[in-house]
């Protein structure tokens, strides 16, 4: 008997812009909600293959962890790999015993959407293993909702959107449904000549921080209102200067959102994170912004390029890690 397998894997992104408003429903509440971001080469990989004695087990590569269960109807989410767990119970229901390995290129907590892209990874996997036809629309549905339901609080669309679909993108939230909007590539190509990407060394939480927001809006406090619409404002102007291929509004969109956001949360920082910026912008560094919902993980600093070096060394003697990392223009795939 030959055990089959499936392989997949999705990119994981830069947040260019606008997070936390592709959160539903703070999408509905800020006019022309809006998000940019990009795919990067810091993939996350799926593998699911056959067994013949009808187990299900996880095997994660980067967390170092594994669990397993006699069969499908014993399957728990009270572990490290709940969300795997819950991805498997979906979409498996009479298809025996499997293994699942993980893993991901981006640093836990390194606010890249990591988790996100593994989540797309392991659906593309497992409908292609089970064999069933879904389309884009459909696998992020699956996505958001079943992280939904592991971690018990609501989860924004970017991350899955950059994982399905690759490149540079706008994503806007109207009412029932997501506009996308293709970034062109040569300004693609600029974003990626002139941003470097940086871990800060400490894991964040993100659904603390989105958490603490979202709580805010819908207690109509004023104050977070108004900065974060100070945020959708700026992530607008973000997203027109980069469909124009305009790289210094786009870089002035960022510095005003990361005063708004910074009033919004002062945590959204660390001291590391600030000596990092700091010395990149001596540099020659022109704006940063901190990936995802910040306290932690990976920041980035927009340089020319003829300033990159110099700007990436100012960093790193801070002690901060530069990732490597290319534009990926395609989107979550399996294969087997």
């Amino acid at each position: 008997m030959t055990l089959r397998c499936v392989k997949a894997a999705a990119p994981a992104r830069i947040d260019l812009a606008g997070g936390t408003l592709d959160i539903w429903p703070l999408n509905l509440m800020f006019p022309s909600a809006t998000t940019v971001n990009m795919a990067v080469s810091l993939m996350a990989r799926a593998t699911v293959c056959q067994r013949d004695d009808g187990q299900i087990a996880f095997i994660s590569q980067d967390q170092n962890t594994q669990s397993s269960f006699p069969s499908l109807a014993a399957l728990r989410h009270d572990h490290k790999l709940g969300l795997v767990s819950r991805l498997v119970q979906f979409f498996l229901k009479d298809e025996g015993g499997v293994t699942i390995t993980t893993s991901c290129d981006a640093p836990a907590g390194s606010g890249l959407g990591g988790s996100s892209a593994l989540n797309i990874a392991l659906c593309r996997a497992l409908a292609t293993y089970s064999g069933q036809q879904r389309s884009k629309g459909a696998i992020l549905d699956v996505a958001k909702d079943v992280e939904a339901a592991h971690l018990g609080i609501p989860t924004g669309l970017q991350d899955y959107l950059a994982a399905l679909h690759g490149g540079a993108n706008v994503f806007r939230f109207p009412p029932g449904g997501v506009e996308r909007v293709k970034i062109a590539a040569p300004m693609a190509a600029r974003l990626e000549e002139r941003i470097s990407l940086f871990y800060s060394g400490a894991a964040r939480a993100s659904g603390i921080n989105n958490w603490r927001m979202f709580s805010l809006v819908m207690e109509k406090d004023k104050r977070t209102l108004r900065l974060f619409g100070q945020i959708a404002q700026c992530a607008t102007m973000a997203a027109a200067a980069l469909l124009a291929g305009d790289m210094e509004s786009y870089e002035t969109a960022v510095k005003e959102e990361w005063v708004a956001r910074r009033k919004l949360f002062p945590g959204i920082s660390t001291p590391e994170i600030d000596r990092a910026i700091a010395a990149g912008k001596r540099a020659g560094a022109t704006a940063a912004r901190i990936c995802g919902a910040g306290g932690g993980g990976c920041f980035f600093l927009v340089s020319a390029p003829e300033d990159r070096k110099r700007v990436e060394h100012a960093a790193e003697a801070t002690g901060a890690r530069r990732l490597d990392y290319k534009l990926v223009g395609r989107g979550a795939w399996a294969s087997g």
